[in-house]
């Protein structure tokens, strides 16, 4: 039979080219062409069906058409991405002239596009209604298992004045007529349950003591929103597709502090059926573990982990069992061996990582298969590698969900008639990207396409896991390519408030509750889905919470004490206004003062009753007279965290033993040396009369002689006068 295939008309009018489809035309209000639903799979005969929203605000709808084109099916993996990106060839059936808008079939959002499938000579039923026939030759440069296999459908949505195209999108076919025995692809599915929050700006004190979580801003509705949607989309409308769930602990949070307490049932009631619902143990938010590990923050990967666990397994009644470990770690990040090691010992046994982290690993043609991976410590983990073209899907279109769901099940489909109907298991992970945000209509269309799919199989990971006993032997040692670093993390402020945080849980044991969720705001600093300046702020106001706490504590430092003795008591308040009781260690120092140990410095636990002031006397001996600061401070239990601080002034009047020893030596020595300077002054004055009656003596004794000598009486002449300075 002779079939002769008519493109639809061009922008100019003419004909195009069928095997190139024609791009939009820019226009400044651009109107939608988008996938609402369509048939997943179709039997040789059979009706494909498009459910279309056609969106043109500027085209008046009875000017609207429809054009198809139908390619040949593809022949291998890498052939469905070249459909995607337009390399299509020549169609090899389309509409000779758009079909009207119009005239089809109205259904809810959109309108309705039925097309018979029509295989060879054969005919189809019905085609009476149908605006066109998709005709599929059997001659001619088609795929293996033909006439099943996978057809690119290129849709364009025409203003038929102009033959202006205003929007276009590819999707497939899938023909199938696999028997019911076929031993389908099995593919696990992961989709996260995560929503970002980043910081309050600027939190209040007061709003941070009264609720520490008011230091992480509640996301848009719309993001609540659509993770409310797709785990009711999972739980209500798809209950018996497997599904695995990396469910995150600060989400399973945020959702019962906004009052959706319905989704948290629905995640326990997917918890209670692990035949078909997996949920992981998780992190408490998505974190780049080799980031962690390779910052010096293993601790707080294992944090992660452990409140993940115990947050999502105590909201939905099914804990992890840590017996036989706690599963599968799945990561879109590459891994180092410390990362590997790390896991190992926090309880990991499996591992999903990108097929581009892991050099050379086994696989069955485009598919994955089970090998080990080794860590720098614990046992090996069994680990599997996701398919990196099929994670890419989950964002291919972010403005038609749906459409990009049914290219990822296109693609999967593809997979399956890479090798169909084999004799051995073949599986692929299909790993929503950390970058993907939860999507109702996504995963609507998803699972909706693989429920009853008779080539593909929907499996937990777990089950997928279970496919293959033993794992396979690596070509090249299936060596990680994925390196340590830090991410960006602010690993100084981290540590520092982790120790502030560890600090405070040691002082207040009654309120375990409060230092958790204190605990859980670092962790919320540690996300990968916020940026380093992100990741700073949140850390921030987690250390403006616990401060906040500590600033119920005070030293009463406005008082001055008076010692009147060299020995006494000083009274020490401290007020405290917090609602539970604080276990510290008080420290005391001053160089003016010894303590009851002797030292200059001495510490003593304490325990503060809530809402008092609390008073401790400490026995001190002054070491000097005067005024002089003694210093206060308050500190966890371990004298890791400061919790608070403060000073008092200290007078002491009294003299010290030393003090009174020294005067007395003072007024001793100088009662010698004024006695002795007084017997030298006594002593020197009788030597000087002594001296001077010598010196009368022999002046009156040559007086007489000069007289006898004269032979007469002698005249009175002057005398001198020796004075005791030697002066006449």
């Amino acid at each position: 039979m002779l079939f002769v295939v008519l493109g639809a008309p061009s922008v100019a009018g003419a004909a195009p080219t069928p095997g190139a489809p024609a791009k939009a035309t820019p226009t400044s209000a651009r109107p939608a062409l988008a996938l609402l639903s369509q048939t997943q799979w179709v039997p040789p005969g059979q009706v494909f069906d498009l459910h279309l929203g056609t969106a043109a605000p500027s085209v008046p709808t009875a000017d609207l058409g429809l054009t198809v084109s139908v390619y040949p099916c593809l022949s291998s993996v890498s052939g469905f991405d070249q459909s995607l990106s337009g390399a299509l060839g020549a169609p090899v059936s389309a509409t000779s002239s758009p079909i009207h808008v119009a005239g089809l079939g109205e259904a809810p959002g959109g309108v309705d596009l039925p097309m018979p499938v029509v295989v060879g000579s054969g005919t189809s039923t019905p085609t009476a209604s149908a605006p066109f026939t998709i005709h599929l030759q059997s001659e001619g440069g088609q795929c293996q298992s033909f006439p099943a296999g996978v057809f690119p459908v290129h849709l364009q949505l025409l203003d038929t004045r102009t033959n202006g195209v205003v929007g276009s999108f590819t999707t497939h076919l899938v023909v199938t007529d696999a028997p019911t025995d076929t031993l389908r692809l099995r593919v696990g599915v992961v989709l996260p349950v995560q929503v970002t929050q980043q910081a309050t700006h600027d939190p209040s004190p007061v709003d941070l003591l009264a609720r520490p979580s008011s230091a992480l801003a509640t996301p848009a509705s719309a993001a609540i929103a659509a993770t409310v949607g797709t785990v009711a989309t999972i739980a209500a409308q798809h209950p018996t597709v497997p599904v695995t769930l990396q469910v995150s602990g600060q989400t399973v949070g945020l959702l019962g502090t906004t009052g959706h307490q319905a989704t948290i049932a629905q995640l326990a009631q997917l918890a209670a059926t692990p035949e078909a619902h997996q949920l992981t143990a998780a992190p408490f938010t998505s974190v780049d573990a080799s980031a962690l590990v390779g910052s010096g923050l293993s601790d707080e990967l294992s944090l992660q982990v452990a409140r993940g666990v115990d947050v999502v397994g105590a909201a939905t009644g099914h804990p992890a069992a840590a017996t036989s470990g706690l599963g599968p770690w799945i990561t879109d990040d590459g891994l180092d061996a410390a990362t590997v090691g790390a896991l190992s010992t926090d309880g990991f046994r499996q591992l999903v990582l990108p097929t581009a982290d892991v050099a050379g690993p086994p696989s069955a043609g485009s598919t994955t298969q089970p090998f080990t991976v080794a860590g720098t410590r614990g046992p090996s983990l069994v680990t599997m590698a996701s398919d990196d073209d099929l994670a890419a899907r989950f964002n291919a279109d972010p403005g038609d969900p749906v459409l990009a769901a049914h290219q990822l099940v296109a693609e999967l489909a593809q997979l399956y008639y890479e090798r169909p109907n084999g004799i051995a298991p073949r599986a692929v992970m299909a790993v929503a990207p950390t970058s993907w945000t939860d999507d109702p209509a996504f995963v609507d269309a998803l699972l909706g396409a693989l429920d009853g799919s008779p080539i593909i199989q929907a499996a937990t990971t777990s089950q997928v896991f279970a496919s293959f006993p033993e794992p396979a032997t690596c070509r090249s040692g299936c060596r990680l390519t994925g390196g340590a670093g830090t991410g960006g993390l602010p690993v100084a402020a981290i540590r520092t408030q982790r120790s502030r945080v560890n600090g405070f849980a040691d002082s207040a044991v009654g309120v375990r509750s409060l230092a958790q969720q204190l605990g859980d705001l670092v962790l919320g600093g540690e996300a990968q889905t916020l940026r380093p300046a992100q990741q700073g702020a949140v850390i921030a106001n987690a250390g403006a919470a616990v401060d906040a706490q500590v600033a119920q504590l005070a030293v009463e430092g406005d008082q001055s004490i008076t010692l009147t003795a060299s020995s006494g008591t000083v009274p020490v308040t401290v007020v405290s206004n917090a609602p539970y009781p604080v276990t510290a260690q008080l420290v005391l120092s001053s160089d003016k003062l010894l303590f009851p140990n002797g030292e200059t410095s001495w510490s003593t636990p304490v325990t503060l009753i809530p809402h008092r002031s609390n008073v401790v006397y400490v026995r001190v001996r002054s070491r000097a007279s005067g005024v002089f600061r003694l210093d206060v401070s308050l500190r966890s239990p371990d004298g890791s965290m400061r919790l608070v601080a403060g000073e008092l002034s200290v007078r002491s009047t009294s003299s010290s033993v030393v003090g009174v020893v020294l005067t007395a030596a003072a007024v001793v020595v100088l009662a010698v040396w004024w006695v002795r300077t007084s017997r030298r002054r006594k002593a020197k004055a009788r030597a000087d009369e002594a001296a001077d009656a010598a010196r009368a003596a022999e002046v009156a004794q040559r007086a007489a002689a000069a007289a006898r000598g004269g032979g007469g009486a002698a005249t009175p002449s002057a005398v001198p006068v020796v004075g005791r300075d030697g002066s006449t």
